[in-house]
């Protein structure tokens, strides 16, 4: 049966968005325009390039001996492309490999983000689908502001952060909560456009260097796989160029026909739903391999509840570091992926290992880690490694560098913690501290957002409300501080040729309603492959569906889409030997997208999923 008969109730839904923002005049928002597509000044397509093998080469021929050699250089773009002599050049780091069969062209990837680093990401697809490797050239790139390329610098003071208020619990509605928001958020956007380059750290700027990489490397058309914010991104690259645009891939999609604002106001209903509705009911099955977390979903609920509970009144008494909006942000992060409902489980057990017996020091200590590892059955441990639970919470003077980095989530507090140590340390007020490259700056410079902070501390309260796990998320963004005018678009996708959308019914960060929209809003574009019973963020290139692998692979090899949309199934859950039906928009019950009133707009993790961590260290919003 097709998405359009399934989902009645979701189209009836999305309707209800659509209200003009604060900020807008009685006649409704202003109407978008395309910005000029700029042409490529000669100089920048002369410069000589210096290839070189790429430090991760050797990583990449390990996993598939037979991978062509990846090769890497910097280039040099403008940093406007509208005004390519206005501002000094910046720097973009790539990685290209040739196709070792018969090219069908030149394919690229993006992690998502905004800010996730891809210089390594493609190779490491196609070790995962070792066809894009006979099949395509094949070329990475990290995107302006992150990564290797020309780094976002987001610069404030020692003295300005020791200033910054702070509050117990972001959960807390309260007027301190209120008020460390707008600090926090002022002060970041402060930062983020401290020097001339923040302004340039968007999604068309973006696109723009990724049709020159594709003149550069002299290609016909560029072909894409995004995922999250990549499909962003491939979807603003279709508009600009239909006419260069060959296939892509849109996974996870965010609905990117609309707003960066009404997109992250979708979160806290698709977060809270993929945890009370998978994960929750998996660990509720799993109780005779988890200790002393509930037989039931309810139970799980009440007893994830009291130890956050217990976690903030350790903290504000002083007698812990650990913090209730810590531990919603690692479930928050891990429920991205199937694989890592071990992981979440994992922290859920360390929070009530550590409520139960607090250490001297207020920190989690080695024996709360490893008494929570030793309440999982061995047939779940071996989803996760002791030594890399050991390293994410530091307790491991063993752990190896390489593996404390991969193994470190940060959340919406660590980021400002970690500059405040900083701070603190510093020999004078004046001294600078880089906050590093904030993926939000993009979101900010993409599309219109409130200028009201009242606005989104009212949504947060609400949400909070309604939503009681990850209702607060977003509070005040830097976004509504930022001084500069958005550069967006009217994406009509005049021309475009036909793109896939692949979407998981209960993904956690882009909503299956939001993504739905989109593709009703593109139809002459865009085919939806919906997967039912399925949550995770991230599902091209993983074998977490055949139908969904099959589908993918007609399209990126043979050019083939299905004749109409589909609806695909999925694999069980991790330690399950069946999937377990769960009721949500595919089945025709979805959930009303937020009105807003800013503007109508056992395996063993891959690199998709460290990306997403480093994707969440650099976003203060998603």
């Amino acid at each position: 049966m097709s998405i359009r008969l399934r989902v009645v109730a979701a189209t009836a839904a999305l309707a209800l968005v659509g209200v003009a923002p604060p900020a807008a005049t009685a006649a409704g928002p202003a109407k978008l325009t395309d910005p000029v597509t700029p042409s490529i000044p000669q100089r920048y397509l002369d410069q000589p390039v210096s290839w070189s093998t790429c430090s991760f080469d050797a990583t990449i021929k390990a996993a598939y001996p037979q991978a062509p050699t990846t090769s890497c250089a910097v280039v040099k773009v403008p940093m406007d492309w509208a005004n390519p002599d206005a501002h000094p050049d910046i720097k973009l780091a790539i990685s290209y490999s040739k196709a070792t069969g018969v090219s069908k062209g030149l394919l690229t990837t993006n992690p998502g983000g905004p800010g996730g680093a891809g210089l390594n990401f493609s190779a490491a697809r196609a070790t995962r689908k070792t066809q894009l490797f006979s099949d395509f050239d094949l070329l990475g790139f990290d995107p302006r502001g992150f990564g290797q390329s020309e780094a976002l610098r987001c610069v404030t003071t020692a003295e300005k952060l020791n200033a910054l208020p702070t509050t117990p619990d972001y959960k807390e509605r309260t007027r301190q909560t209120h008020k460390v928001e707008v600090a926090e958020a002022k002060l970041q956007a402060e930062a983020c456009s401290s020097t001339e380059f923040g302004q340039f750290v968007s999604s068309q700027q973006t696109v723009y260097d990724m049709d020159f990489l594709r003149e550069l490397l002299k290609a016909r058309q560029l072909n894409l796989i995004g995922y999250s914010y990549g499909t962003w991104l491939g979807g603003w690259y279709a508009d600009t160029y239909p006419h260069r645009t060959g296939r892509i891939v849109l996974d996870s999609s965010m609905d990117w026909t609309h707003t960066q604002w009404q997109n992250v106001n979708f979160d806290p209903f698709s977060g809270q739903r993929r945890r009370d509705q998978q994960l929750f009911p998996w660990i509720a099955r799993h109780a005779d391999q988890i200790q002393g977390l509930g037989k039931t979903a309810a139970q799980v609920k009440a007893r994830y509840n009291g130890i956050r509970a217990q976690t903030v009144s350790l903290y504000k008494s002083g007698e812990g570091t650990l913090r209730g909006d810590d531990l919603d942000g690692a479930i928050y992060s891990a429920i991205y992926s199937n694989t890592r409902f071990i992981r979440a489980t994992l922290d859920i057990l360390v929070y009530d290992e550590f409520v139960t017996a607090p250490s001297a020091s207020g920190e989690v200590e080695l024996g709360h880690v490893d008494r929570a590892w030793a309440r999982l059955a061995p047939a779940l441990q071996a989803y996760d490694t002791l030594a890399a639970t050991r390293a994410r919470y530091g307790v491991s003077a063993a752990a190896s560098p390489t593996l404390l980095a991969a193994a470190k989530v940060n959340t919406r507090t660590s980021v400002l913690d970690d500059a405040r140590e900083q701070a603190a340390a510093a020999p004078s007020g004046d001294t600078e501290i880089n906050l590093g490259p904030i993926g939000t700056t993009v979101r900010c410079n993409d599309t219109a957002w409130s200028k009201d902070p009242n606005f989104y501390l009212r949504e947060a309260d609400k949400m909070a409300r309604k939503y009681d796990f990850f209702g607060y998320m977003n509070g005040v963004p830097m976004c509504a501080f930022w001084k500069y005018a958005p550069q967006d678009r009217k994406l009509d996708m005049v021309g475009s040729p036909r793109m896939l959308i692949v979407q998981s019914e209960f993904d956690p960060a882009t909503s299956y309603e939001g993504a739905w929209r989109t593709h009703r809003d593109t139809l002459a574009a865009t085919r939806f492959v919906g997967i039912d019973d399925e949550g995770q963020h991230g599902q091209y290139i993983g074998n977490i569906s055949s139908c969904v692998e099959a589908i993918g692979d007609l399209f990126v090899f043979r050019g083939e889409l299905p004749g109409k949309n589909q609806v695909c199934g999925t694999t069980p859950l991790p330690a399950e030997s069946a999937v377990y039906p769960v009721v949500g928009p595919v089945d025709g019950k979805a959930v009303p997208l937020p009105k807003s009133k800013a503007r109508t707009a056992p395996t063993k993790a891959d690199l998709l999923n460290q990306q997403i961590d480093d994707i969440l260290a650099n976003n203060t919003l998603r």
